[in-house]
């Protein structure tokens, strides 16, 4: 199986994508206005300790206190104890983030400042994650990198490693690298809840605020072996997306699998052993319930970060149950798009036209970005807003 690496960055967003076949198999988006704070160790104060619910609430400067389970605490812990603390889950729309108090060796300067310092203090900060995703394990057969800098920084992290460094390409096509790979189409995929199987079944894929809901239907088909058979075929083949899809998407916490029924238990637990070999290969693995009779499967996945659907997308709608663009992750988008259309007409002056969510964005936490591209296409994007747009376009001028 050859699988490539592409990283695609402009100043606010990182991008990277791995390519099996080119497939895509491992996703990580970067964007500076949603930044991870995952494996930061903070000198924190506790502000309120709830015996019942068996935990702390600890202020590390965030918006909101951090969630320290007892058990990875001290013994004797106390309102307005001070103690140093590593983020180990992001923080989610309902929740702050999760701490813990297992830290690990820490350098004697560090433990220094914290016994100087006064709490909320960052004491140090995580490594660059997206470094840290390109020094895995496996050598891919490419790495290509749309960015000059960010090309640098992986010949450094490579220096030690001649076969990675030799796997290094700097592309600087007019094109986007993600539209020619085939990325971006796999990853709008990815906010669709409907997955095609390779039977002709699907999967129907719905996350809400307590859990995801993953529905399997049937094949349009049948079996020439009979119903039973065609159930037996479209699960297994759903059991091997779902960990895929999970991992792509970052769906984490409790997730509700509705396989079609099957009446051998042995077919059962055919489905559910393919499920557990793809989740064992994640690097978040979860854990997975027996099927009932009725083709229902728990699986409950460990959360690292904010899940696709959440950087990308907002909440909307009654309560906010819906989902709409979100406009800086959108606003990215609009500059990729520029620089498509131009790749395809040199010289003509560029327009991007959107609501005045959208501009604003491009006006603001994405500006820099748009520099850049304005910068690599030579001459500046015209932005014209226009009321109740809900989208973009891109027109030359």
């Amino acid at each position: 199986m050859s699988t490539r690496l592409f990283v695609s960055a402009l100043p606010g967003e990182t991008r990277a994508a791995w390519l099996a076949d080119d497939r895509l198999r491992d996703l990580v988006i970067l964007r500076d206005d949603r930044p991870t704070l995952a494996d930061n160790i903070y000198l924190g104060r506790v502000v309120a300790r709830q015996a019942k619910l068996g935990a702390a609430f600890v202020d590390i400067g965030a918006d909101r206190p951090g969630f320290l389970p007892l058990d990875e605490a001290p013994k004797g812990l106390s309102e307005g104890d001070s103690l140093i603390l590593r983020v180990a889950r992001d923080a989610t729309v309902e929740k702050g983030v999760r701490l813990t108090a297992r830290v690990g060796d820490l350098p004697p300067e560090l433990v220094a400042a914290a016994r100087a310092g006064k709490p909320p203090i960052l004491l140090r900060r995580a490594g660059d994650p997206l470094m840290a995703a390109l020094s895995g394990e496996d050598t891919p057969a490419e790495i290509v990198i749309d960015d000059p800098a960010t090309f640098a920084r992986a010949r450094l992290l490579f220096a030690a490693t001649p076969d990675k460094l030799a796997c290094l390409r700097l592309d600087l096509e007019p094109a986007p690298l993600f539209e020619r790979a085939g990325i971006e189409a796999q990853i709008e995929a990815l906010l669709e809840p409907r997955v095609d199987l390779p039977s002709g079944g699907t999967l129907l894929i719905e996350p809400v605020r307590t859990l995801t809901a993953i529905d399997v239907n049937t094949a349009a088909h049948e079996s020439p072996a009979g119903p039973g058979a065609s159930a037996k075929a479209v699960d297994l083949e759903a059991a091997a997306e779902i960990p895929r899809q999970l991992r792509l998407r970052g769906i984490s916490g409790l997730i509700v699998v509705d396989f079609l029924e099957l009446a051998d238990a042995a077919a059962r637990d055919q489905v559910v052993r393919t499920l557990r070999r793809g989740l064992d290969r994640d690097a978040r693995p979860g854990r997975v319930s027996a099927m009932r009779r009725s083709g229902r499967v728990e699986i409950t996945r460990r959360r690292a970060g904010p899940a696709l659907h959440e950087v990308l997308t907002e909440a909307c709608g009654i309560g906010g149950g819906g989902r709409a663009h979100d406009p800086v992750a959108q606003a990215f988008a609009a500059l990729r798009a520029a620089r498509a259309a131009a790749a395809t007409a040199p010289g003509q002056g560029v327009v991007v036209v959107g609501g005045p969510r959208l501009i604003a964005a491009l006006e603001g936490p994405a500006a820099a970005a748009r520099a850049a591209v304005e910068e690599r296409l030579g001459r500046p994007l015209t932005l014209r807003p226009q009321q109740g747009r809900d989208g973009f376009d891109i027109v030359l001028e």
